[in-house]
Order: C-alpha cells, then sequence, then structure tokens
C-alpha cells in the first residue's frame, strides 16, 4: 500500500494539485462486512480524533489529526478511498475565496463538464463532524472543509479519489474564472475579486511559445508499436503542458481499417498498457473498454481526412465556451446539452453535445466542425483537435486555441 500512496502523492503534486507531503491518503484493504447492529449504532460526532485514537481497518500514508474522523465517515458511508488535501495554489486562494461569496450559501455550484460527471457540486461544510461529513458526503463523493482544504472519496479504489479530487480542483479553477468574467458582462470585477487575481496570476501556468516546444515524432505510421509509441507520446506531452488532467481526455489514431483509441477512464500520461484497436467500422465488443468519446472519434476517423486526434480540457477553453451574454436565453440551463446558436471563438467553432453518443451525443456535432475547421471547442468540455498525419498539427492546434482563450479573457476583463 505504501507504494500506492507515493505513487498517488507524486501524481498530485506533479500535476500542481497539492503541495509535496501534504495529501493524506487513506485506504480500506480489506472491507468488514457489517451487520445491521453495527450499522445502527450512534458515533459520537462531536469529536474529531487525534493521532493515536483507534483506525479500524484503514491504512493511512502519514499521521493526521483527520484519520481517526475519515475513518468513521469513510466505514458509515462504505467509502474504501479517501484522499485529503489543501490544494496547491492558485486554487487554495480561489477555493477561500469561494467559500466566503458562493453563490448557493453552504455549496459552490461550478457548471463545467467534470462537475456534472463527477461531483455534482461542492458542498462547504462547517460542521467538521462525523455526522456532519457524513451528511455532505452521502450523495457526493468530494467536499470543502473549513480552511480550504478538499476530501475526496470512493467506493473501489485511490484512483477514482485521485480523479474526483482532480475533478475539484478543476471546477474550481474554471468556476472562479468564470465568475469574474460574468461579473465583467453585468458590473465590473468586485475589488475583492480583483485583489485575489492579483494574487494568484504568479501561480498561472505559462503558456510556453511554440518555438520553445519540442516535436514530437512524424508520422504517419503504419507499424502498431510506432502507433501506440507515438500515443503514449502525444499524451504525456499534452499532461505536461497542462491541457488535460492526467485522467481527462483521450487520443486516437487512424490506421487503414483500424482505429487505436485510449480506453475509459485512461491517465494520458500512463498509457503503455491503455491503448486498444478497433474496428473502424463498428461496433464491436471491445467498444466497451474504450474512451466514452469512441463515437466522436469513429466519426471524426471515418469522415475527415485526419488520422490523429487529440481531445483534451485546457482550462480557459473551457471557460471561454461558457461565456455567454444571452441572459434571456430559453434554452438556458441546457447548453451543454444543444445549443441552436452558432457560436465561434475566432475561426473556431463552439459546439454543444454530451460524452458518448444518443442524440445529444458530441458525435452529432464534433466531427463535422473538426471537418471544416481542424478543431472544435465543446461547451464547458473541452476540444478536439485533429493532424492529418501524426499529433504535432493536433497538439499545436490546441496549443493555440487555449493560447486564444486565455488571451481572449484576459482582454475582456481588461487586466
Amino acid at each position: 500500500m505504501n507504494s500506492s500512496f507515493s505513487h498517488y502523492s507524486e501524481k498530485l503534486t506533479r500535476a500542481g494539485l497539492a503541495e509535496t507531503g501534504t495529501p493524506l491518503l487513506g485506504f480500506e484493504e480489506e472491507p468488514v462486512a457489517r451487520n445491521r447492529q453495527d450499522s445502527k449504532k450512534k458515533v459520537d460526532s462531536s469529536t474529531i480524533a487525534m493521532p493515536g485514537e483507534e483506525k479500524g481497518l484503514y491504512a493511512w500514508n502519514r499521521e493526521d489529526p483527520l484519520t481517526g474522523l475519515l475513518t468513521k465517515v469513510g466505514e458509515r458511508l462504505g467509502r474504501r478511498a479517501i484522499l485529503y488535501s489543501q490544494p496547491a495554489e492558485p486554487y487554495h486562494t480561489m477555493l477561500l475565496h469561494m467559500t466566503e461569496t458562493a453563490d448557493g450559501g453552504d455549496v459552490i455550484h461550478p457548471q463545467d463538464f467534470e462537475t456534472r460527471i463527477f461531483l455534482k457540486d461542492l458542498p462547504i461544510l462547517k460542521d467538521l463532524t462525523v455526522t456532519g461529513l457524513s451528511a455532505a458526503l452521502k450523495d457526493r463523493r468530494c467536499v470543502v472543509i473549513p480552511g480550504g482544504g478538499v476530501i475526496a472519496t470512493a467506493k473501489k479504489d485511490m484512483e477514482t479519489a485521485f480523479v474526483i479530487y482532480s475533478a475539484a480542483c478543476f471546477a474550481v479553477f474554471v468556476k472562479f474564472f468564470s465568475d469574474m468574467l460574468r461579473q465583467r458582462q453585468l458590473s465590473g470585477p468586485s475589488r475583492q475579486g480583483r485583489v485575489v487575481l492579483d494574487t494568484i496570476m504568479g501561480h498561472l501556468d505559462p503558456v510556453p511559445p511554440a518555438a520553445a516546444v519540442p516535436n514530437l515524432s512524424s508520422g504517419p505510421w503504419e507499424d502498431e508499436a510506432a502507433i501506440r509509441a507515438a500515443m503514449a507520446a502525444a499524451g504525456k506531452r499534452t499532461v505536461s503542458d497542462r491541457l488535460v488532467d492526467a485522467n481527462f481526455g483521450n487520443i486516437s489514431y487512424r490506421r487503414g481499417e483500424d482505429l487505436f483509441i485510449t480506453r475509459k477512464g485512461s491517465a494520458l500520461d500512463a498509457l503503455a498498457d491503455r491503448i486498444i484497436r478497433v474496428p473502424l467500422a463498428g461496433p464491436a465488443d471491445t467498444d466497451a473498454i474504450a474512451s466514452t468519446e469512441l463515437p466522436a472519434h469513429r466519426l471524426i476517423a471515418r469522415t475527415t481526412p485526419y488520422r490523429a486526434v487529440l481531445h483534451g480540457h485546457p482550462k480557459f477553453s473551457v471557460i471561454m465556451s461558457m461565456a455567454c451574454g444571452e441572459e434571456d436565453c430559453p434554452d438556458k440551463g441546457g447548453c451543454h446539452r444543444f445549443c441552436p446558436r452558432e457560436r465561434w471563438i475566432q475561426d473556431i467553432p463552439v459546439v454543444s453535445g454530451e460524452a458518448g453518443a444518443g442524440p445529444f451525443g458530441l458525435c452529432n456535432t464534433v466531427p463535422a466542425a473538426v471537418r471544416d475547421h481542424g478543431a472544435a471547442i465543446v461547451y464547458g468540455h473541452g476540444v478536439f483537435t485533429a493532424g492529418a498525419q501524426d499529433f504535432n498539427e493536433a497538439l499545436q492546434r490546441l496549443r493555440q486555441i487555449e493560447k486564444t482563450c486565455r488571451d481572449l479573457f484576459f482582454r475582456t476583463i481588461g487586466f
């Protein structure tokens, strides 16, 4: 278990989501079958456990005053994996600001794709007790606690808890800047918001100039090993350039009548064994383990001249995709599913659509946009880009779109 703890602690630090040594990780290695009588026992909700108290069957990566409390909550809710940390900057300052100005009282309501899929919303917990925390997490997997900390939980594994924590940090980032953009459109940013922005500016990831970024290998490729190696390298670069968090996004490459695509839930910086081959014509039994975005990737490969496709979640692209000034729009609230209006960010279309197939699936909107423009920005979700022969063109497009959106954001708020 220690190696797994180290892996996720380092992963959080490498992704810029936590400072070295700060994550608290707990895992119930052998779940106990609890009978009804045990489950009905009352728990003292007024006590926060200190080091040395009973920690049940959970293993922890380090001692912390919260381990006793989190153990009791995890046992009560059946959550085997628990991850707690104060996010690294700029997330922490944003989170502290948002807990003071939450638009729903004690709940933060992000509107991005990752929140809809993984979080629902972010409750701000003030009753840091077993009862209070259990109630907040009963129908959710993540909560914000006093001091700007984030607790993420999962029923089965630490990987899922990591994904939930990462989604929370992403949602906080997008929500903070989206709120600032909305305030600018309505009446101008608040003085407090500007002060916070001044504080976090030095913590934003710089956008490297295109000339400073070395190229990936050149295609096209016919050898399967070369395709897999190129996809893995493109995934690592997409993550290292902060154009996607490790466990979001997907990649594909067309070779003849085959499509190579990342597996569902893959971390893009660890694709060694996470790429599968599916028939281009489809469907096939292997579709079930492929990325949820397989329908869109398959149609791009079948209907466009592009072989290589990247799908990332660059933050400012997501922020600007949701920037719409139509306050009285009759379709408001369902923008992520369907928007009848034509929208653009410079020469790239902004489309709507949900993950997967179905009447509102991205397969209905993204392929045509990619065919005509080489890229598509998806409302509240991310960006698809494509390359004719290899991933260099796709990565360059993804990087340029994010830079364009970032520059547009700061011009719009006059910063």
